[in-house]
C-alpha cells in the first residue's frame, strides 16, 4: 500500500513538472538573453499581463471542447465594454459591472441561437456576428467618451485582478470537472456520435456553452476594460486579432495530457505572454511577431487535430520495441 501511495505521489509530481516546464523553460531562455527579466517584480508583471487574455480564454474553453470556434468573441468584448462604459456614466460602478455582464450574456445568447437553432456553422455565425457587433460598438463610441472613470479601474490592478481571476478560475474548473454539464461536453468533444447514442442532447449543450461562456466573457470584459482603462472598438474584422491569443492559450492547454484544459489554458497563456515579451526584447517588429504567432497557432492546430495519430504511432512503436 505504501509503495502504491509513493507511486501516486511520484506520478502527481511528474504531472505537475510536465505542466509547468513550458513557461519555466521559456522564461529561463528569456532571462539568459536579457538578465534583467530575472526579477520578481517583472515575473509578477508578466503573469499579470497574461490575465486579461487568460480570462477571455476561460470563457472559450467550454465551446472549444465541443468543437465551436467563435471568432466573434473579440467583438463581443468590445461591444459589452462599450455598453458597460456607457452605463457607468449613468449608474456608476455597478452600471459598468451590470452593463458588461448583461450585454455579454445577451450577445452570447444571440450568437448561440444562430448556431443551435438556425443551424448556421459556428465559424460563419461568429464571422457574421462579429461584423454586426463591431459596427454597433463603433456607432455607440462615436457618441460617447470611451474611457472608464479612473475610480472604477481598480479591478484591473493588483491585488484585485488576482482575486477576480482566482474566483473565475475556480468556478470554471468546478463546472468543467465536477458537474454533469462538464462531463457531458467532454463526452461530446471526445466523440459526439457516441455521446448522442448515450442520450446526451448535443445541440442544447452547445447552446449552453455559449451562454455559460458569455457569463464568464462578461467577467473577462470587466477585467480587460479595467486593465486598459478604456475601450477601443475596431471595424473590418480587426477584433478577430484579439481572439487568437486566448484561443492559442486554450489550444495549448487542450494538448496537455497531464492536466485538464482549464489548468493547461493558464500555462498556455502564460507561455504565450513570455514568448511575446521575448519577441519585444529581441526587437522584432509587430508584423513579424504576427507571422510568428500565426505560425505557432498553425502548428498547435496541426498537433491538436492529429493528436490521436501521434498517440497511435507511439503505441505501435512501443509494441514493436517490446
Amino acid at each position: 500500500m505504501q509503495h502504491h501511495l509513493s507511486k501516486r505521489i511520484f506520478s502527481m509530481i511528474r504531472r505537475v513538472l510536465l505542466v509547468v516546464a513550458m513557461p519555466i523553460v521559456l522564461y529561463a531562455l528569456l532571462s539568459i538573453y536579457e538578465p534583467t527579466y530575472l526579477n520578481g517584480h517583472i515575473i509578477l508583471m508578466t503573469i499579470t499581463q497574461s490575465l486579461p487574455n487568460f480570462a477571455v480564454g476561460l470563457s472559450m474553453v467550454f465551446g472549444m471542447i465541443v468543437g465551436i470556434f467563435d471568432f466573434s468573441v473579440g467583438a463581443r468584448v468590445a461591444l459589452s465594454g462599450v455598453i458597460g462604459v456607457y452605463f457607468s456614466r449613468i449608474f456608476g460602478f455597478w452600471g459598468f459591472i451590470l452593463g458588461c455582464m448583461i450585454a455579454s450574456i445577451v450577445l452570447a445568447l444571440i450568437t448561440g441561437l444562430m448556431y443551435s437553432k438556425l443551424r448556421i456553422p459556428s465559424i460563419i455565425a461568429g464571422f457574421a456576428s462579429m461584423l454586426v457587433y463591431e459596427s454597433i460598438s463603433v456607432i455607440i463610441v462615436n457618441n460617447m467618451t470611451n474611457s472608464l472613470d479612473s475610480s472604477f479601474i481598480f479591478l484591473g490592478s493588483q491585488p484585485y485582478i488576482y482575486i477576480v481571476m482566482s474566483i473565475m478560475f475556480l468556478l470554471v474548473w468546478i463546472i468543467f470537472n465536477r458537474t454533469r454539464f462538464g462531463y457531458q461536453i467532454k463526452a461530446i468533444g471526445g466523440n459526439e456520435s457516441v455521446a448522442k447514442s448515450m442520450g446526451i442532447n448535443s445541440p442544447k449543450l452547445k447552446l449552453y456553452t455559449y451562454l455559460i461562456g458569455g457569463i464568464f466573457l462578461g467577467v473577462a470584459t470587466i477585467v480587460s476594460i479595467s486593465s486598459s482603462g478604456n475601450v477601443n472598438p475596431v471595424q473590418n474584422m480587426s477584433s478577430m486579432a484579439k481572439v487568437f491569443t486566448p484561443m492559442m492559450g486554450v489550444m495549448i492547454g487542450m494538448t496537455f495530457s497531464s492536466c485538464d484544459a482549464v489548468i493547461g489554458s493558464f500555462i498556455g497563456q502564460l507561455s504565450i505572454t513570455i514568448v511575446s515579451t521575448g519577441l519585444v526584447a529581441l526587437g522584432i517588429e509587430h508584423r513579424l511577431q504576427n507571422v510568428i504567432v500565426g505560425s505557432v497557432l498553425l502548428m498547435i492546430l496541426i498537433v491538436q487535430t492529429n493528436k490521436h495519430l501521434f498517440v497511435d504511432k507511439l503505441k505501435i512503436a512501443k509494441n514493436q520495441i517490446a
